[in-house]
């Protein structure tokens, strides 16, 4: 058993970016940093078969949050089991999770996020860069008339809705923190609020729209503990969806702005397995598919 752990999931749909995934931990040697345990969702695995010769671990997930509205999709535990994977795992030190739909480019990134948990708890990368494009309309002050606003946006009306009142305005113009991708310490104090706060938020819930405040329930945290957090640069979570072309020199992706930055950790955010995305390599537009 090594001091770290990746963990991560996917159900039979997701399952071609699992195996992405997989394979890049292989391929950049991240596999010597770090055992790779995976969360079973669905009750029949066997299209994980495939990966069982890659794989320190499987564990079949289970709801442990208690889910106030009737649909429990399987997709829906690598939500809820995010705050319980040193309990399915146990005996590490420090537990990375990664969504299934990111790909390691390079292991720095894994040893980032590790080298993060040295002096603080979690390692976690906000959704902010300057090579970001703003897509979200529907994100921001929509004007009502003449001088008056009305904030708008998911994050905003949900932290309100789910956690608590005023939260929204509070943590408004503060970055929202991806936990697609985070690193933290086995014996933090986190684990035990997370739980707390997301119960609570999925407590709010009456339907399954829901489901998604683990990612909300955890920035109240990051915001509420800011002590204990360790700030990684979006080389480490590069949202793919979020950015301005990529260039490619030499098969590495580095980021659009200067001074280009070798990437690290691609996260393929909002895209399907079929998806391309675009990158510059000689001052030319080219195409790569995400899952090959």
């Amino acid at each position: 058993m090594k001091k770290n752990v990746i963990v991560t999931g996917a159900d039979r749909n997701y399952f071609p970016f699992l195996r992405n995934l997989i394979k890049s931990i292989h391929r950049t040697g991240t596999i010597k940093e770090c055992d790779l345990c995976i969360l079973k969702v669905d009750k029949d695995n066997q299209y994980l078969d495939e990966i069982v010769n890659l794989v320190t671990s499987f564990k079949q997930a289970d709801f442990s949050m208690r889910l106030s509205f009737s649909e429990k999709k399987n997709w829906f535990k690598l939500l809820t089991e995010r705050p319980f994977i040193k309990d399915y795992f146990p005996g590490y030190e420090n537990y990375i999770w990664l969504d299934a739909d990111t790909e390691i480019l390079n292991v720095d990134g894994i040893k980032n996020l590790i080298a993060g948990t040295i002096y603080k708890d979690l390692s976690i990368v906000p959704e902010i860069n300057e090579a970001y494009v703003f897509k979200n309309k529907k994100f921001g002050l929509k004007k009502i008339f003449s001088s008056y606003y009305k904030i708008s946006g998911w994050s905003f009306k949900n932290y309100n809705k789910y956690l608590k009142k005023g939260l929204g305005e509070d943590l408004f113009f503060k970055p929202l923190f991806n936990n697609g991708v985070f690193c933290l310490k086995a014996q933090s104090q986190i684990w035990e609020v997370w739980k707390k706060n997301y119960q609570y938020a999925l407590d709010n819930a009456k339907t399954d729209y829901g489901i998604k405040t683990d990612q909300l329930s955890l920035n109240k945290i990051i915001y509420d503990n800011f002590d204990l957090i360790s700030i990684l640069d979006a080389t480490n979570n590069w949202i793919i969806d979020k950015s301005e072309k990529v260039i490619m020199n030499n098969g590495t992706l580095y980021t659009p702005s200067l001074p280009m930055k070798k990437i690290n950790i691609i996260h393929y955010t909002n895209k399907d397995k079929n998806d391309y995305f675009e990158y510059l390599e000689n001052n030319k537009i080219c195409k790569k598919k995400i899952i090959i």
